[in-house]
């Protein structure tokens, strides 16, 4: 990870770090909200970090993101993410009761924000589950009439089936101590500078008799998922690249850093032997569900550093 986002050894920007580790009202009902949701499968809620921000995530898309202003901590929703959406000036106006400002949307089309400082807990909680049923309605395959200003390009209605199944792995497999996926959606920022490929549905992390190893995952749930550009054969390739470039060290700490933070958030044990220097190897972890599992059993890999493994009834087999 980049050293800026490394302050003081910590995964996280300073101010959010300490709202989220930091008991109060407001920071208990996102943490038990974030729980609650776990048994939800792929309907659940994962507690993600990029830099100076924390991001809930539903169905992969952001719920909520948390940072930190110059107003103090707030928390944000793309209500672009509400482009399918039935009278979505109703929504706003809702939305507008419950102090979230929809300024910034009809000027720029872009963010709602409000304050998690003086938000009240029925507030937010009512907020977090309007954003949900936004992005409820932005999965739905029946809803492609746009609500508002159709995008500059076209968008194809479709199903999301692997944006479901992540959630349903983070949420599975959930601080627990032999596998554990930490991260989803992630994107490295600086790899393409570098030429290199550096984005992974997920980031995971299982216990090796020797160590840990750090799994750098691909989802494929779909016939779509395994052709063309977005096929095997150029994953493997941008992957293996991308194992042996010098991020995986930044990705290393970042790991442990996350799963500390995630440990202390939900009072769970930090695993005493995780270290940087305990994550002994890097692999590339191709999983395979759905309608596609008979297409991952006839997948041969090309390199000793890829390994497949199959999604069925939410567990890793």
């Amino acid at each position: 990870m980049a050293k800026q986002q490394m302050r003081e050894g910590r995964v996280l920007g300073g101010h959010v770090h300490d709202f989220l580790t930091t008991r109060s009202p407001i920071r208990d009902r996102i943490v038990n909200f974030v729980r609650d949701n776990l048994r939800n499968g792929t309907r659940s809620v994962a507690l993600c970090f990029r830099g100076n921000a924390a991001t809930l995530y539903y169905r992969c898309h952001q719920l909520l993101r948390i940072r930190r202003s110059r107003g103090g901590t707030i928390g944000e929703f793309d209500f672009r993410h509400a482009r399918f959406t039935e009278n979505y000036l109703q929504t706003l106006g809702r939305l507008d009761k419950l102090h979230v400002d929809p300024a910034p949307f009809l000027n720029a089309r872009k963010y709602l924000s409000f304050s998690l400082e003086t938000c009240g807990e029925d507030e937010l909680t009512e907020i977090l589950e309007t954003y949900r049923g936004l992005i409820d309605d932005f999965f739905d395959p029946e809803k492609t009439e746009y609500a508002f200003d159709a995008p500059a390009v076209s968008h194809k209605k479709q199903v999301y089936l692997e944006k479901d199944r992540q959630q349903q792995l983070w949420a599975g497999y959930f601080l627990n101590d032999a596998l554990t996926y930490y991260d989803l959606e992630y994107s490295e920022r600086f790899a393409e500078k570098n030429g290199l490929h550096g984005r992974f549905d997920l980031l995971g992390l299982r216990a090796a008799p020797n160590g840990y190893t750090l799994l750098l995952t691909e989802l494929k749930s779909s016939p779509q998922a395994v052709g063309g550009r977005s096929g095997i054969a150029s994953h493997e390739r941008d992957y293996l690249k991308y194992l042996d470039s010098p991020f995986l060290a930044a990705r290393k700490n970042e790991a442990c850093e996350a799963i500390k933070l995630l440990c202390e958030i939900f009072q769970r044990p930090y695993p005493k032997d995780l270290a940087p220097e305990t994550i002994t190897e890097a692999k590339i972890q191709f999983v395979f569900s759905d309608t596609v599992i008979d297409v991952g059993r006839a997948y041969r890999p090309s390199d000793p550093r890829i390994e497949k493994a199959y999604l069925e009834n939410g567990k890793i087999f």
